[in-house]
Formats: C-alpha cells, structure tokens, sequence
C-alpha cells in the first residue's frame, strides 16, 4: 500500500470514529424519549482487492474499516408478545375500573346503600303492627317507602350514566386508534421511501412502533414487520394498516340505554362488526353489553319484587277506612319504581276488616324480609356476586400488571439506552479517533520526508 493510500485508510477510520462518537451522542439525548430504540455503528473491516495484479510489489494489507450504516437495536419476538400483553392488561384494567364503578353505585355495604334501606322499610312496619290506629307510624312508612323507591332510583340513574359514559369513552376510544392508524400508514409510506433510498429511518421506525403499542392497548391490534420497512396492522385477523392505506372503525349502537342502548364496533367502510383481541375498547364493549346491563337487570328484578311482594301483601289487608288495600307502589323497573300512595290511611295495616284494626297485615309484611326468595334475598346475592366478580377482576387485573412489567422490562433491557454502555463507547471512539489522527500525522510526516529526499 502506498503513502497516499494510507491517508485514505486514515481518512475513512477518522470518520468512522467521528460516526461513532455523533451515534453515540444520539442515543444519549434520547435516553428519556418514549420510544427510543438504541442504535449501534456497523463497521466491517474492508479488504484490499482479491485480483491479482502484476505490480504488486510485496504483501498486500487491507484497505481499512468500512461504514454500511447502522443498526436499530430490538427485539422483534419482545415487540410482539408486548402489544399483546398490553392489550391484555388494558382490557383487564377496564374491566377492573368497570365493576370497580358498578359497586361504587350500589354502595355496599354502607348506611345509604339498598339493604339498609330495606332493612328500614320493613321494619316500619313492625312499628305500623304495634300501633295500628295511628297515623304517625303510618305517615313514617311512607316516607320510608319513598326512601326506599328514591334508592332504587339512584343505583338506576347512576349505571344508566355508566353506560352512556362508557359509550362515550368507547367512541373516544376508536376516534384515537383511528387517528394513530392513520398516522402509522404516513410513517409506513416515509419508511418504506427512506428504506428504498438507502437513507436510514430509525427515529421513524420508532415513532410508528410506538403508535402499534398503542393501538395494542386500545382496540388489540397485533403488527407484522414486512420487507420492505412497512409493518401491517391487523384487528381480529383484518388489516386496519396495510402498507400506506388505514382503515377506519366506528362506534354502532345508541347513545343512551333509554334510547335502546346496544353497542357495537364495525369496520366504517363496510359495516362488518370487527373482532376485537383485547385493549380498552373490548373492555368497554364487555362493559356496555354484558357488565352494567346484567347488573342493572338484577337490580329491575329486586325492584319488580318489591313490587310484587308489597303490593300483594297489600292487598291481602284493610286500610285504615275499611277498604282492601290499594298498590303502595308504582313502576317495573329500579328506574321507574314510585309511591303510588300518598295517603297514611291507606295503609293496610289489619288482617281483617274495622273494627279489628289487629296489625296483623303489618306484621306479615314486615316477616318478608327474611324470605328465602324474597327481594332481599335476591338484592343480597346480586351484591356478592358483585364483590365475587369485582375480586376476580382486581386480581387478574393485578396478574396482568407483573406480566407487563416483565415483558416491559425484558424488552427495554435489550432497546433502551444505557447510559454506561454509551459512556464506554463514547471513550472507544474517542481513542480511536485520537489513534487514527495520530496514524494521519505519522503518514504526513512519513510523506514529508519522502518528498525531502527526492529533493
């Protein structure tokens, strides 16, 4: 190799050192960015010509290092199983917040809550029994009937606002994983450009996986990397990202519960219902279709039988003015539920007509509260099916959050930034473009005296 060959060998190891040191300024300003994948300088030492030449005039060396371009550090296998697991916790998490507000409404146990509030009202009318010609027990077992009804009415409004906050929710939801599609099939198309023109595009690649992640905890989307620098996006097996084309989703159903309720989400531009694989959209959806409408079935059928219960115990007594007892309540549904009475006397208070007045109506009534299948009952064992239920999801939901943390963990032990690591390549370069200057110098000087010599 020549003098002046060897400045270029010098040449190319300066910028690769100088490749090296900018490389790992990069990754230092970006240790806190969400996201960052850690880059790493290929070099490949390049070899001096493999054809034989007649004027080579003694062993040939190498030609220096060589510079390809540099690597995005990640973990492919990782990237996966973490959209997945993110999906799976977020829907886990939904699930938990769910019930979590469903028990909220009910309020048990509590001194506000239904039980107590039944509690009370039969109770009123053991005091009806022991003084069944007064009105002031009376006009009490009114007020705790209206108590009661207002209760119900509570627990209703409060799920029904669940539900349309839910909805709502859901809509925002699907509007964000559209627009992170969106944005995905933009960076795919800027990738896939970069790609074809051999310019790197690392900090975009990381932008687009991290809006995958997203869309993994939002509706469980999964993304498949393709050759071309592109990744697919798919929901249920169905693309939502292909390339630089997004789908849309959209939200079916109606606004409220009292306007029909149901929920759904469908392809926009087919209508077809998607399938979801998790994230907090399919947990909203859990909520909307099964979660509160179950709940807010169990507590119409307690409400019904109250109802039932009290209107026909009702009139199986006399009131006050002799008469069979009329309905002391109104309504089907929690919702709906009201005092149809208004006046103490009508209260059927006596098991037989005046001039009884014996309480022994009053005293029937009140035994229904520990009927096996009376409304108690019912109202007692939806509410450990509640706390049942609301268990198991707090602790999935726990489980779901180690397995995240794992494979967070695991997958930025192999992408993150570490800071020593850099501060180690930061010396390595460092030396190494110091030791090539200094080859540089040594070959100029190399040159001078050659050049003096010929003089």
């Amino acid at each position: 190799m020549s003098d002046f060959a060897s400045l270029g060998l010098g040449a190319r190891a300066l910028q690769a050192a100088q490749r090296g040191l900018d490389l790992s300024g990069q990754n230092i300003s970006n240790v806190n960015t969400a996201g960052y994948s850690r880059q790493r300088l290929d070099q490949v030492a390049q070899g001096s010509s493999v054809v034989p030449s007649m004027w080579a005039a003694g062993p040939i060396t190498g030609d220096g290092v060589l510079v390809p371009g540099t690597e995005r550090i990640r973990d492919e296998f990782l990237e996966a199983r973490a959209q997945q697991v993110h999906g799976s916790q977020a829907l886990a998490a939904t699930a938990q917040s769910t019930l979590g507000a469903v028990e909220g409404a009910f309020g048990e146990p509590g001194s506000t809550g239904l039980q107590s509030q039944l509690s009370a009202f039969w109770n009123a009318w053991h005091d009806v029994a022991n003084d069944p010609t007064s009105t002031a027990p009376r006009t009490a077992l009114l007020a705790k009937a209206t108590q009661l009804a207002g209760a119900f009415n509570r627990v209703a409004d409060d799920l029904d606002q669940q539900w349309s906050d839910g909805r709502e929710q859901l809509v925002a939801t699907v509007a964000q994983a559209n627009q992170a599609a969106a944005d995905v099939a933009r960076l795919n198309d800027a990738i896939r450009s970069a790609t074809a023109s051999g310019v790197p595009a690392h900090e975009l690649s990381d932008q687009r996986d991290q809006l995958v992640l997203q869309l993994g905890e939002s509706v469980g989307a999964v993304g498949r990397l393709a050759e071309d620098g592109t990744v697919t996006v798919t929901v249920g097996g169905t693309a939502l990202v292909s390339g630089n084309r997004a789908s849309e989703l959209t939200v079916t159903g109606q606004p409220t519960r009292a306007a029909g309720g149901g929920a759904g989400v469908a392809w926009a531009a087919s209508g077809t219902p998607a399938t979801l694989g998790g994230g907090t959209a399919q947990g909203l959806l859990t909520a909307l279709t099964t979660t509160i409408p179950t709940y807010a079935g169990a507590l119409d059928a307690v409400a019904a039988s109250v109802v039932t219960t009290v209107n026909a115990q009702q009139a199986a007594g006399f009131d006050r003015t002799g008469g069979t007892g009329s309905p002391l309540f109104g309504g089907t549904t929690a919702g709906t539920l009201r005092v149809a009475m208004d006046d103490p006397q009508g209260v059927a208070a006596s098991s037989a007509p005046p001039p009884a007045y014996d309480g022994g109506n009053a005293s029937a009534m009140a035994a229904h509260l520990g009927d096996a299948t009376g409304p108690d009952a019912s109202y007692r064992s939806l509410v450990v099916q509640l706390g049942v239920e609301s268990q198991s999801a707090s602790r999935q939901a726990d489980v779901q959050g180690v397995v995240l943390r794992q494979v967070d963990t695991a997958r930025q032990g192999v992408s993150s930034v570490s800071l020593d690591e850099e501060m180690t390549n930061l010396m390595s370069y460092q030396h190494a473009y110091a030791a090539a200057a200094r080859f540089v110098t040594a070959v100029d000087e190399t040159l001078s005296t050659l050049m003096t010599m010929a003089r």
